[in-house]
């Protein structure tokens, strides 16, 4: 009986995180660290194995910075995409950080 109510309540927090909600799955993108604006919000559920377009930056700025794209870690260890790449989602939301590329003022 342990085990079944273990069970049952991991299914409900995967349910509740957005993890299982009819196979479908969402690409969540996320801010990291701008001064301004908001990131995209992609209303789309995608199945496993489709492909999705990776958004734009939407209105988000960060003073002294270019936006430069979305990647899969927030340190930029990770997958990197451009706006417009095809992105395979596989069985998982994904999370997508902006990239910030410092402007150089003194060429």
């Amino acid at each position: 009986m342990k085990k079944l109510v273990l069970i049952l309540s991991i299914v409900f927090l995967l349910i509740a995180c957005g993890e299982i909600e009819n196979n479908k799955y969402k690409i969540i993108y996320h801010d990291n660290g701008s001064t301004s604006g908001f990131p995209p919000d992609d209303k789309n559920q995608y199945e496993s194995g489709s492909l999705a377009t990776v958004l734009g930056k939407n209105t988000l700025e960060k003073t002294g910075y270019d936006f430069g794209g979305w990647n899969t870690k927030p340190d930029y260890s990770g997958d990197y995409y451009n706006v417009g790449d095809k992105i395979k989602i596989k069985n998982i939301n994904i999370f997508l950080h902006a990239v910030w590329n410092e402007v150089n003022l003194y060429p």
